[in-house]
């Protein structure tokens, strides 16, 4: 890549990297060609999250002209990601997780869209990711509703470009002054799953839209840093922590809320009574202890949204 290519960027490639050494190269190159292929300035960022391993090195020696920015100490997927879109010059950020390979069409398809914006109600363009062993779904496109007081994810195999509630913070294309006035990732999701989701949500409540975009494919190496270090359980348990997390911050319709609470208990005891893995309970008692926290976050992120839960989570 050439050095000019970084002058005025219309696009930066923001990849959050931690102990990828095995895969980060991959990734990357597949990007690069993706991005030179759509044949406009950009530029690639990459933030290492005080990574343990020889990604840092693989990737400065490998790639010596993409900025590579690196955390002193580890911050978080939503952290890394968040200094990195600081550090862009571009409009448009494509965020891309460590450890996908995208196709060549791959950010063509995601950026057309925003050309089509006049408007510029657009925030953010999610991508279609499949597991690079047996081409099965990772990520498709992510709706929602609300039942018995629960959020409850839906998901559906959208053949053409469809609008959609989340875009996927590791394979999508957002709006950087968007991103930024709404206050990027939220911190507390540390070390990482659905701060993505709760960006998405906030700016759907604002008013802006999303879609999902089939075609802009790419594939999941399956090998990510996050499920090393947690494994699959401390992973399952951050995860159900931060589905409270997104609750407990975003829902402001009264009746949702109130809802959410008084059947709370019953999800609970149910999950205790049927023997199976306490995914859920756990999940809440782990949120509960930052409850307070929780509370003053949400009371400075409070500002009057146009668009109620109800809509949203039909």
């Amino acid at each position: 890549m050439s050095k000019e290519n970084f002058s005025k960027p219309e696009f930066s490639i923001v990849i959050p990297n931690w102990n990828g050494a095995e895969f980060a190269a991959r990734g990357i190159s597949s990007l690069l060609i993706s991005a030179r292929a759509y044949g406009k300035p950009f530029e690639m960022i990459v933030v290492d999250d005080a990574s343990t391993d020889a990604a840092p090195r693989i990737i400065a020696e490998t790639f010596p002209d993409i900025h590579l920015l690196r955390n002193e100490q580890n911050k978080g997927f939503g952290a890394s990601v968040n200094r990195g879109v600081a550090a862009a010059k571009a409009p448009i950020i494509v965020l891309a997780n460590n450890d996908i390979v995208a196709k060549e069409d791959f950010i063509r398809r995601l950026l057309e869209h925003f050309e089509n914006d006049k408007e510029k109600k657009l925030f953010g363009v999610s991508a279609r990711t499949v597991n690079w062993l047996d081409g099965s779904p990772n990520h498709l496109n992510m709706t929602a509703h609300f039942s018995r007081g629960l959020i409850e994810l839906d998901y559906a195999d959208s053949l053409e470009a469809a609008p959609t509630l989340f875009a996927q913070g590791g394979a999508c294309a957002l709006r950087k002054d968007v991103f930024a006035h709404l206050g990027g990732f939220d911190p507390l999701y540390k070390p990482g799953y659905w701060e993505d989701y709760d960006l998405s949500y906030r700016a759907a409540k604002s008013g802006y839209n999303l879609l999902y975009e089939p075609r802009a494919l790419a594939y999941h190496l399956g090998k990510g840093s996050m499920i090393k270090a947690l494994g699959s359980k401390g992973l399952n348990n951050i995860n159900a922590r931060n589905y409270f997390f997104f609750t407990w911050l975003n829902l402001s319709d009264i009746p949702l809320l109130t809802q959410h609470f008084l059947m709370l208990p019953f999800h609970l005891l149910g999950e205790v009574a049927s023997g199976k893995p306490l995914r859920l309970t756990k999940g809440f008692f782990k949120a509960a202890a930052q409850f307070l926290p929780l509370m003053s976050a949400r009371r400075k992120r409070a500002r009057p949204f146009k668009v109620s839960d109800s809509r949203l989570l039909h």
